[in-house]
């Protein structure tokens, strides 16, 4: 690090921007804003608007159909039906209120009055039947002008209908000869074939030595949908065994599916005493953003005084995944195997799975690792730290630069695509796209104006990228040319001391209370420099910090500031 003597100059100006702004709005429409200064950020925020609606009058809409009969839905399933609304007046007409009667019956939620139809056009209104039982239903949709006047209404009728069956995949496990104190599991899918959604009540595991590891009811399945229930014999003597497991439901085909079980004990010399430790019984991964993955670990370890057999793995639940694995694997006494779960959700939302560990543990031959996780909306926002630039008097031929500071405030990397610039003179400098900027990173705009010609000069800069907060962003431009020329000239001395080989020095400018910004374009391997960018009536802050030969950069001088008279 290095220090540094005295700074001298013989002028000094800086300049302050008043900008304004004027919004143009016709046809009887208002709309209120109020700018908002948050440090060097400046928002604008746009509400309030107002407009005019034209009242209809009775008899000026059309419905066809008049009547929808939705015919049989199952229970619990949605049927979608969309009728015609036509204007046949020669005005607008403004549907100011959508009233729906009787249960069951719904209009989408994007249907939100008012919904203004043109003289001559037309509408489609979706509406929906859902029916939680095995009845008739029927319903009215009114509706009503902005004086509660009735325009037009539609009738609508439907039944609930109940068709679940419940099928298992087999009538009978046998778990065959098992030995004693060792745990054998088999699985039983049941699966929802019918046409509408069946309810498993309960289930229930009968006979010495047989138990369920699964199964927590009620569950609703839709149709096709299954669900794999785990069964583990468990024989602590030797001999055969029979039992039962009844799966209770509300099946068309049958309120009770039966599968009956079977197997025999038998003795084991020497013992077997294989147990598996499972490190936690479940794994949260809290918000995610989506299609963004993140990981947790899951520790298997032998705690028995014999070696334990992992046989399989498998995992369940959107978005969640089983990275590494490597099953079937023998485990030793203290040995353990560590498996990656991951959680890459996406949509949004809250998710819920489990991963299922099979094994030969004296302790239970399932395993099981409950799982959840928030699917996030990736909300990529980018902050700009100013909307305006004002480059004041600047001599015709002569540049000075500006900065802009872009920096990614939303929970997941923003991408700036490009920066178009426009107005004559006006050029961003050294800056490619597209760059992508994680969250709190930032990257700054170098914008310069080099004028040709004396007179004011406006100009933009579109800022486009994916930010939630507005895709495309506007910095408004402004700068003067002129033929009058001024310059600062600046002198210092060298540090007197240093530990490494001062190279050169970089000169840094500011006007007013603006921040510092570099303005030689290169490093200054002098003591003195001059800068020719100024004009009269302004005022100017400067430093100057050395360079060493490592190319670090020493704390600034002491700051002066001159005027140009």
């Amino acid at each position: 690090m290095c220090s540094h003597g005295i700074l001298f100059s013989r002028n000094r100006f800086i300049e302050e921007l008043n900008g304004s702004a004027r919004l143009d709005l016709s046809n009887g429409i208002r709309v209120c804003f109020v700018a908002l200064a948050i440090g060097s950020l400046t928002m604008v925020l746009i509400g309030c608007g107002a407009g005019t609606l034209v009242e209809s009058g009775s008899g000026s809409l059309q419905i066809s159909p008049s009547t929808v009969n939705f015919g049989s839905v199952g229970v619990g399933q949605t049927a979608q039906n969309s009728v015609l609304i036509s204007n046949k007046s020669a005005t607008p007409v403004a549907i100011s209120q959508i009233n729906v009667s009787g249960q069951a019956f719904s209009i989408s939620s994007t249907e939100k009055p008012p919904i203004n139809i043109p003289a001559g056009s037309t509408y489609t209104l979706s509406i929906g039947f859902a029916p939680a039982s095995s009845d008739n239903y029927s319903g009215l949709i009114t509706m009503m002008d902005a004086n509660s006047k009735l325009i037009a209404q539609l009738s609508m009728s439907g039944s609930g209908l109940i068709d679940g069956h419940l099928s298992a995949s087999t009538t009978n496990l046998n778990f065959g000869n098992v030995a004693v104190n060792s745990v054998q599991m088999q699985t039983v899918t049941l699966t929802s074939t019918g046409t509408t959604a069946v309810t498993i009540n309960s289930v229930a595991v009968s006979g010495t030595g047989f138990t369920l590891v699964d199964g927590n009811s009620p569950v609703t399945l839709n149709p096709t949908q299954t669900l794999t229930l785990h069964v583990q014999f468990d024989p602590t003597t030797s001999g055969a065994a029979i039992g039962q497991l009844t799966v209770s439901s509300n099946s068309v085909s049958g309120s009770a599916t039966v599968v009956g079980l079977s197997g025999s004990g038998i003795a084991s010399d020497p013992p077997v005493n294989p147990q598996l430790t499972v490190s936690t019984a479940s794994l949260s991964f809290g918000s995610v953003t989506v299609n963004t993955a993140t990981t947790r670990l899951l520790t298997l370890t032998s705690t028995g005084t014999s070696p334990v057999i992992v046989n399989s793995t498998s995992i369940t639940g959107a978005g969640f995944s089983i990275v590494a694995q490597s099953v079937p694997v023998t485990l030793n006494p203290s040995q353990s195997v560590t498996l990656q779960i991951q959680f890459d959700p996406t949509v949004t939302g809250s998710v819920r799975g489990q991963v299922t560990i099979n094994s030969n543990s004296i302790t239970g031959g399932i395993a099981l690792v409950a799982l959840s996780g928030i699917g996030a909306a990736a909300s990529p926002q980018l902050t700009i730290s100013s909307g305006s630039l004002s480059f004041g008097n600047v001599t015709v031929s002569l540049a000075t630069r500006q900065s802009l500071t872009l920096t990614s405030t939303g929970a997941s990397p923003v991408t700036v695509n490009s920066a178009a610039i426009t107005g004559n003179g006006f050029s961003v400098i050294g800056s490619s796209f597209p760059v992508t900027l994680n969250p709190s990173q930032s990257m700054s705009l170098q914008v310069q104006f080099s004028p040709t010609a004396t007179g004011a000069v406006s100009g933009q800069i579109t800022i486009s990228s994916n930010s939630t907060s507005g895709s495309t962003a506007l910095i408004a431009l402004s700068g003067t040319g002129t033929t009058v020329a001024h310059e600062v000239d600046l002198s210092w001395d060298a540090p007197a001391s240093s530990t490494d080989p001062v190279i050169g020095y970089n000169v840094y400018r500011s006007i007013g209370s603006a921040s510092f910004g570099l303005i030689n374009l290169s490093l200054d391997p002098a003591t003195a420099y001059v800068d020719n960018a100024v004009v009269s009536g302004t005022s100017y802050n400067y430093v100057v910090k050395s360079v060493d030969s490592s190319g670090v950069e020493s704390i600034a001088s002491n700051q002066i500031t001159v005027t140009i008279p």
